[in-house]
């Protein structure tokens, strides 16, 4: 099987969905009251940039205690909800991909744009390019 382009998914008529996710990601954030105390462009990117470390953090926390594949800590709620449960490592990835997805809506990207253009380039480059050991 071949690597295929977001291009070439979108041609086949499967087109991604990311900006109508960070769409409905953002409503509900607002809906909960994360946007109720309105904030200059600076003060949300410093705020934003914290979010998104400490949902790295708590990735790298449960890695670190040995947590990464055992089920998180919203399993019983998540139960009692009829969702299947998710691991640390499932719900902590989806933590910093809604964080992104509210956003980059918030700041009028597209995300759906960006991520095609950074992966075009991406492909572009040679391998492990820059020398660095990660």
């Amino acid at each position: 099987m071949t690597e295929k382009t977001i291009s070439e998914i979108r041609t086949e008529g499967k087109r991604l969905k990311y900006m109508i996710t960070a769409q409905e990601v953002h409503a509900l954030a607002v809906k909960k009251g994360w946007y109720d105390d309105p904030q200059d462009e600076d003060a949300f990117v410093e705020r934003m940039c914290n979010n998104l470390h400490d949902e790295v953090s708590e990735l790298h926390e449960a890695w670190r205690n040995g947590n990464l594949r055992n089920p998180c800590n919203k399993t019983v709620k998540m139960i009692a909800l009829r969702l299947k449960p998710l691991s640390c490592l499932e719900e902590e990835l989806a933590d910093i991909i809604i964080r992104t997805f509210d956003n980059a809506f918030h700041l009028g990207v597209d995300i759906e744009k960006a991520v095609e253009t950074k992966h075009a380039y991406n492909r572009s480059r040679p391998p492990r390019h820059g020398g660095k050991k990660s």
